[in-house]
């Protein structure tokens, strides 16, 4: 009987052990544990159309990509930071960003390089700020 109390006592000492050692690591407090959420509202709501300026080169017998204009955008996106990508659906084909300046509520946007206008199959604005 004298080894099950002395078994039983010598596993509550080592879960105390243990349970202080734990404590002290620190862990998770309400200081740097928490959740919020916020709306994230649009400065248009009703889209942005994407045109293609697009010029056909003879050396490589195609129609390449020079300019995007993005028309229909609202007044309230202007001096908002904007990115244009184009894409293949799988791969990046170019990249722009700027600021929205709206000039009769377009803009021109015109690729740093030509793109093979028959690649691009994706097209993604996203204007912050």
């Amino acid at each position: 009987m004298n080894k099950k109390v002395l078994a039983v006592v010598g596993a509550f000492a080592v879960f105390g052990v243990m349970t202080a050692s734990a404590a002290s690591l620190g862990g998770l407090t309400s200081a740097n544990l928490g959740a919020d959420q916020t709306v994230v509202a649009s400065c248009d709501t009703d889209g942005v159309a994407l045109a293609y300026t697009n010029t056909y080169d003879p050396v490589t017998n195609a129609y390449k990509t020079t300019a995007v204009t993005m028309s229909g955008v609202a007044t309230p996106c202007a001096t908002k930071a904007f990115k244009l990508t184009l894409s293949d659906g799988v791969v990046s084909l170019a990249e722009n960003s700027g600021v929205v300046t709206l000039t009769s509520g377009s803009q021109v946007v015109t690729l740093a390089a030509s793109v093979d206008t028959k690649s691009i199959t994706k097209a993604a604005l996203v204007i912050t700020g």
